[in-house]
């Protein structure tokens, strides 16, 4: 499937290589990991979580949106980049669990057609997944990165998790980049070293993992209109 959340990692492992933050409001609770060494299953970065309950999902989408909005401008700001913007989504289309990338991306508005146009450009991507094209989803990025040149990437994916109570009520953002799931495990990373340009990965944990065997909850449908309508909301913000 795909990569785990920092939330699963033991924070304790990780020692001298992390510092971490914590801000909690009666909405949502965000915390801020910042991995300065690599490990096999976390990159060097800083990666954020915004964690909330059912209710508030429905209710408090708006607060949500502009928080993850104000992560996305933090990160925007450490790289100093406007311009040629690509976002992609990431996912297979046909397996709701994994569907968060196409159906957040196709609720963003492309620009880049438009060279009359004073707004930013704004490219979409939705590469698929191997196991329907027989083309990985990073040489497909690839072939696209290296045509238009973008200034940033976005990327948004579904993740999964090892502990359930993280499961459809978190939102993560990263600048460590993914890996994208893959049956025959033949992805590479997906990160900034990739492109050697600058790259925001945005996921949510759909999967629950235990042991060998994945599972996915009974509101999975809704829970994705409602957290793909957040995200769109704070990358429509964001980009125009």
């Amino acid at each position: 499937m795909k990569s785990y959340t920092i939330l699963d990692a033991s924070i304790p492992s990780f020692k001298n290589m992390i510092d971490y933050r914590e801000i909690k409001t009666s909405f949502f609770t965000k915390k801020h990991y910042l991995i300065k060494e690599e490990n096999k299953l976390y990159k060097k970065g800083d990666y954020f979580t915004i964690t909330f309950s059912e209710k508030n999902i429905i209710t408090k989408k708006e607060v949500l949106s502009n928080e993850v909005l104000k992560v996305l401008k933090l990160l925007c700001r450490k790289y100093h980049r406007t311009g040629k913007i690509l976002l992609v989504g990431l996912g297979n289309p046909k397996v709701l669990a994994d569907a968060l990338g196409p159906i957040t991306s196709n609720k963003i508005m492309a620009t880049y057609q438009y060279d009359f146009l004073t707004i930013p450009k704004v490219a979409i991507y939705n590469p698929n997944v191997v196991a329907n094209t027989g083309i990985s989803s990073l040489h497909l990025i690839k072939m696209v990165v290296k045509d238009l040149e973008p200034d940033l990437i976005l990327v948004i994916d579904s993740l999964k998790t090892k502990n359930i109570d993280t499961l459809n009520n978190t939102i993560e953002i990263n600048d460590a980049g993914i890996i994208p799931g893959s049956l025959m495990n033949i992805n590479k990373e997906i990160n900034s070293k990739t492109f050697n340009i600058p790259l925001i990965t945005i996921g949510s944990p759909l999967v629950y993992q235990n042991s060998d065997k994945l599972f996915t909850s009974i509101n999975t449908e809704e829970f994705i209109e409602n957290i793909s309508n957040i995200i769109a909301g704070a990358l429509n913000k964001l980009l125009f």
